[in-house]
């Protein structure tokens, strides 16, 4: 396909296999379905058929099966519609070229329950998809509150979370939808209203999250939703919904339970749990297990097996409290100018006497390159200096003065037209054209921290006492209460464990490509803390502060293994081991 149009559209083809393998998922549920054993001819539809991969794999499976049917297709793209036409020659179609939601809206009126005959308007009794991934930051603000009025979505749209929205009207009442999109509605507090709308209206059948497997090129993480659209909103939640998780493995390459002779796809078919090695020569982690769909909608679906429910519940009843409850978990700072603010200590003492800015605005930052595990290297970040162009004046964050600072007034005023173009703070009548969009507590940067970054393959919680400002790629933990203030080291050995890790997995599932996870609010906020005045726990705290002056990395090593024996005690999991290696 053109790759000028994948840019344009958001449009990335479903490959023959792939097309196979959801073919096979919606039509093995089809055998199940009741609700059209005795219908004649049955229409399939996919509003966004490219050169029609997804159709023609289900018509396969249709023609083998000897049943009628009527298969409907849409896309933007005339060239596409064109090869599509010609596979379906002599089959019983409608391929058009047209914009799906735009011809969708002009004839939504006419939906009802019964067969309409204003195409693309027929109502379906399946739906296969592979709908475009356009954000609201390619939309454009206008398109995106747009669709957002038009198809009750809030929040950052994006343009599949309109289609799902559309083709669930186009569906009958028991029908039936197996669609690809992006996994983040799975994974974030951001895709809450999605996981509610699917929730509300289909008795889901399967999930799959596809993770990085790279099955077509698009730059999300895919996952499969397969439904059928319920006859009555109010009947049963879903539960115990069947659902895969496969991920990439970099660690652990040689602890491999299966070698399969076959594809990703192949590995999906095998029903187990385990590593798998595909022909590819990489290894995957898979878990089959059920889907849990809090009553909340602003929480996270939970897709674990049942041993790692079972594990995590009993973490969670042996824990004292959260993070949140002791802590505030904050993103650090967002400049939205970083080239003016953020600079070497270089670049800084090179700038003439009159610019350079003065010694009392410019501070050490701390950055996710720069973070490693337990400590934090002073003399790497002192090498970045930001001009933080913020105080605390009786305990209240205000911009400086810039009367006071003439050579620092001298240097932002070279890039005024810059830094007043943001609207977001010529528009505020309380904040300077120089300030930092984002700058946190003045105050707080001061005092001891956890910092950690926001995207990493591994976890690296770092205790900081430096007074170091963080950088907007971090996160950090800061005491909301003095006394609280010795926990940190507690918390940073918690937030590096294991035991954690695997918390992390099993209640958040935000893994992306490579193996690295986000290490956000939503989730750091409700990492676990054992009892805090155990002997493991204030144990625990004495061998994070003995870390802090050890530079052996062996010693630190051992060190860690106790730490990990010491955690397992305090949260009582002596006999809940299995899936940690100390």
């Amino acid at each position: 396909m053109d790759t000028h149009l994948i840019k344009k559209t958001g449009s990335h083809y479903t490959s023959t296999s792939l097309s196979d393998f959801m073919s096979d998922k919606l039509l093995n549920h089809f055998k199940d379905n009741e609700e059209f054993q005795n219908n004649k001819t049955y229409k399939i539809l996919d509003p966004s058929c490219g050169e029609g991969e997804l159709l023609y794999s289900v018509k396969k499976i249709l023609d083998r099966e000897k049943l009628e049917y009527k298969l409907m297709g849409i896309d933007t793209n005339e060239y596409a519609i064109r090869q599509a036409s010609s596979r379906f020659s002599n089959v019983n179609t409608e391929i058009v070229v047209g914009d799906y939601l735009e011809l969708f809206n002009k004839a939504k009126e006419n939906l009802s329950t019964t067969d309409s005959h204003s195409y693309p308007l027929e109502m379906a009794d399946m739906i296969i998809a592979n709908p475009p991934y356009v954000r609201t930051q390619i939309l454009g603000a206008d398109k995106a509150k747009s669709l957002g009025r038009e198809f009750g979505l809030k929040g950052r749209v994006d343009l599949y979370q309109a289609f799902l929205v559309a083709m669930t009207r186009q569906l009958k009442d028991g029908g039936l939808i197996c669609v690809i999109t992006s996994n983040r509605y799975l994974t974030t507090v951001g895709g809450k209203d999605i996981r509610n709308f699917l929730n509300e209206n289909y008795d889901i059948l399967e999930v799959i999250d596809l993770g990085d497997t790279k099955l077509f090129d698009a730059a999300v993480l895919p996952a499969i939703f397969v439904g059928r659209k319920k006859t009555n909103k109010l009947s049963l939640r879903n539960d115990d919904v069947p659902f895969i998780r496969i991920y990439e493995e970099l660690n652990n390459k040689n602890n491999v339970d299966y070698k399969i002779e076959g594809s990703i796809l192949d590995i999906l078919k095998n029903n187990q749990s385990g590593v798998y090695k595909a022909d590819n020569g990489k290894n995957y982690k898979v878990t089959f297990g059920y889907l849990t769909i809090p009553e909340n909608p602003k929480e996270l679906w939970i897709m674990a097996s049942k041993e790692d429910k079972e594990w995590s519940s009993r973490l969670k009843e042996n824990a004292y409290c959260e993070f949140g409850d002791l802590f505030k978990v904050k993103v650090g700072i967002k400049t939205t100018a970083d080239s003016v603010f953020i600079k070497s200590s270089e670049e800084w003492s090179s700038l003439s006497s009159n610019l350079k800015p003065e010694y009392d605005v410019l501070f050490p930052l701390i950055s996710s390159d720069n973070i490693s595990k337990w400590k934090l290297n002073n003399d790497i970040i002192e090498r970045t200096k930001i001009l933080y162009t913020h105080v605390s004046i009786d305990g209240k964050k205000r911009a400086i003065d810039l009367e006071k600072f003439s050579n620092t007034k001298n240097y932002l005023l070279l890039h005024y037209e810059r830094l007043s173009g943001r609207s977001y703070l010529a528009n505020s009548k309380s904040r300077y054209w120089y300030e930092i969009w984002v700058p946190q507590d003045p105050l707080a940067f001061s005092k001891l921290k956890v910092v950690f970054p926001d995207i990493s393959p591994a976890p690296k919680f770092s205790v900081d006492s430096s007074k170091s400002l963080v950088d907007g790629n971090c996160y950090w933990l800061t005491p909301l209460q003095t006394e609280y203030e010795d926990y940190l080291y507690l918390a940073c050995a918690i937030g590096n464990s294991k035991v954690m890790q695997k918390f992390h997995e099993i209640e958040f599932q935000n893994v992306l490509y490579s193996g690295r996870k986000r290490y956000l609010t939503q989730y750091v906020k409700h990492y676990l803390m054992p009892n805090l005045f155990c002997e493991e726990s204030q144990k625990v705290i004495s061998v994070v502060k003995e870390i802090m002056n050890i530079s052996d990395s062996s010693l630190i090593i051992k060190k860690e293994k106790e730490i990990e024996e010491l955690l397992l005690k305090a949260f009582k999991i002596n006999e809940y081991r299995k899936g940690i290696q100390i």
